[in-house]
């Protein structure tokens, strides 16, 4: 899916149900971390990811993160931190004003970081909900955590511009382990244009396998 970045018009699709709200794993994660910094004066904490002891999907973990690094490795254990810390009335109004539905009522930190099905949203209400993001200026370190993805984080097969990826349940049939999704800006620095995928049966960390059947 292809959008004008300025606008969040949509330049060209290949994603014939683009509206049918689906689970768009860690995709969610910039949002809940919006939530949580309107609450504590956007000063976000650091924790420690320990891997597998702290259920995060790096088995050796990330050592001690902030919320730039998290956003660019997209660490479970942090944002299990921060969703732990975050009102759910809190996420739901963010989530209203960007125009996506919100997680369910009384959905657990895991549902809040996008883990499992149980939050779903329609793929071009996301992309359009991030070409917003990206111009908020008190969305600045998830911004910087995207352009640091693209650098050494999870999207960094890509290199250039802004990326969160993810990881979600396949919506798919048949099903297959999981759908790996990117949304990407370009360039970095006042982006135009931005491209939503999603990859059936490749999680998000590994976009350099992404040969397999995909939706843009």
């Amino acid at each position: 899916m292809f959008l004008d970045a300025r606008s969040g018009g949509l330049l060209d699709s290949r994603w014939p149900d683009a509206g049918r709200p689906v689970p768009v794993g860690s995709l969610v994660k910039p949002f809940t971390a919006l939530a949580y910094g309107e609450a504590h004066q956007f000063r976000y904490p650091d924790f420690v990811c320990r891997g597998k002891a702290s259920r995060c999907w790096l088995e050796r973990g990330h050592g001690r993160i902030g919320i730039a690094e998290a956003v660019a490795q997209s660490c479970n254990a942090y944002f299990r931190g921060l969703a732990a810390e975050v009102r759910q009335a809190d996420l739901a109004s963010v989530a209203q004003r960007y125009g996506l539905d919100g997680p369910p009522v009384g959905a657990s930190a895991d549902t809040l970081i996008g883990l499992g099905s149980g939050w779903t949203i329609a793929p071009v209400a996301l992309a359009r909900a991030y070409c917003r993001l990206i111009q908020e200026p008190r969305a600045a370190d998830v911004v910087r955590g995207m352009a640091l993805s693209a650098r050494a984080g999870t999207g960094r097969a890509a290199g250039l511009g802004l990326i969160k990826t993810g990881t979600a349940p396949c919506a798919h049939v048949p099903r297959a382990p999981g759908d790996g999704y990117a949304m990407a800006f370009y360039p970095a620095e006042a982006p135009r244009y931005a491209l939503l995928v999603r990859v059936h049966g490749v999680p998000g960390p590994r976009p350099r396998a992404w040969p397999g059947r995909c939706c843009a």
